[in-house]
């Protein structure tokens, strides 16, 4: 995966001096966002950013609903606290991001699904390839692995992306309703875009406020799973359903999965959407993050999904009934990081160095 050299991406200088509260509904001066002729001062509001050289640059034309910039634009910059909160989510810098071993210590700067800046800066394999960032992957295409030709390059949102509504064509459009209706205190429902986790419409889950910023036991997002008995089973609440919406192959379909029956046979790829807590008494998932198979601390590391609708963080699992799903987002970031397969950590590394994170569940063969 590679970027094309002089890529530019829309930001806007009045986001960047006042950022918007988004732990809740967005708050503010309508202008922090938008302009009403992209015009101020007899210059143009909007301005493009060179992500070879950080320059800045005017741009001429109007953004749709007349906003100052667009997605790369709004959530481009260097993540930090403020009140405990993280204000404006950032997933692109135009300089390396701190992330160490996993993404979770308590230097690093990315958040939940990483950074974009190692696809961006030309490493292959490390992110997205979403339009804006970076140039088509070149060993794929637009050809997502275990999925369908997308037959154009991923956007961040619309019916080529994964935020927003998926029906709708134009990224803008697709996020209608969505950030001006947040909330991020209540479980996520998914019955509506604003009301779907990290407006992936119709995915359920509770929103970390810091978005994982170093993340705790105690402190990061929630994700919802189901235990399935099929491996054609799809529920579309789930975050690895919303995965499998590209990568179908990874997440459902007769013969994808298993070999034989789901559950009990030989796997044929990782399962995702299925808990561990089947076996954990007897096999080595009892050991998960080092517990005893009851109440096992949970890991940020290696997150799981549970099948839990409530607004308590599940700061421990084999506690309730489906608490330890294993889903994509265990393994994987959304975004990027600095590692192949866009892993959490250093797998290829390992032995020797890098980090094994598949031992977290997989206790036996570290």
């Amino acid at each position: 995966m590679k970027t094309t050299k002089g890529v530019k991406v829309l930001v806007t200088l009045p986001l960047l001096l006042f950022p918007l509260v988004c732990d809740a509904k967005v708050t503010g001066q309508c202008g922090n966002c938008h302009t009403m002729h992209n015009s101020q001062g007899g210059a143009a509001v909007a301005r493009v950013l060179d992500m070879v050289d950080g320059s800045m640059d005017l741009s001429s034309t109007p953004n749709e609903a007349l906003l100052n910039t667009d997605c790369i634009g709004c959530h481009q910059g260097s993540n930090s606290l403020v009140n405990d909160r993280i204000v404006t989510p950032y997933v692109l810098r135009t300089s390396p991001p701190t992330y160490d071993s996993t993404g979770t210590e308590g230097t690093t700067t990315t958040l939940a699904g990483g950074n974009f800046y190692w696809v961006s800066s030309g490493q292959e394999a490390t992110g997205h390839n979403v339009k804006g960032i970076t140039s088509p992957d070149v060993r794929h295409g637009n050809l997502p692995p275990g999925g369908a030709d997308l037959t154009t390059q991923l956007t961040c949102a619309g019916t080529y992306g994964c935020h927003g509504d998926r029906t709708v064509s134009s990224q803008i459009q697709a996020m209608r309703r969505s950030h001006h209706a947040n909330d991020m205190d209540s479980w996520k429902d998914g019955s509506t875009l604003a009301k779907s986790y990290r407006f992936l419409y119709s995915v359920q889950g509770l929103e970390d406020k810091k978005y994982e910023f170093q993340p705790a036991s105690n402190q990061h997002n929630k994700y919802y799973g189901i235990d399935r008995t099929l491996e054609t089973q799809n529920d579309v609440s789930t975050i690895s359903s919303l995965c499998g919406k590209c990568h179908g192959d990874f997440h459902q379909g007769s013969g994808k999965i298993a070999a034989g029956t789901f559950g009990s046979g030989v796997w044929l790829r990782h399962p995702t959407d299925f808990d561990m807590g089947r076996a954990a008494t007897t096999t080595e998932y009892a050991a998960y993050n080092g517990g005893s198979g009851a109440n096992n601390v949970y890991s940020v590391i290696s997150p799981v999904a549970t099948a839990s609708k409530t607004a308590a963080i599940n700061s421990t699992v084999y506690t309730t009934a489906d608490d330890a799903i294993v889903m994509c987002l265990s393994c994987h970031r959304a975004h990027g990081t600095p590692y192949p397969a866009i892993l959490r950590w250093d797998y290829k590394s390992w032995p020797g160095a890098g980090y094994n994170g598949c031992a977290v569940c997989h206790t036996t063969k570290d």
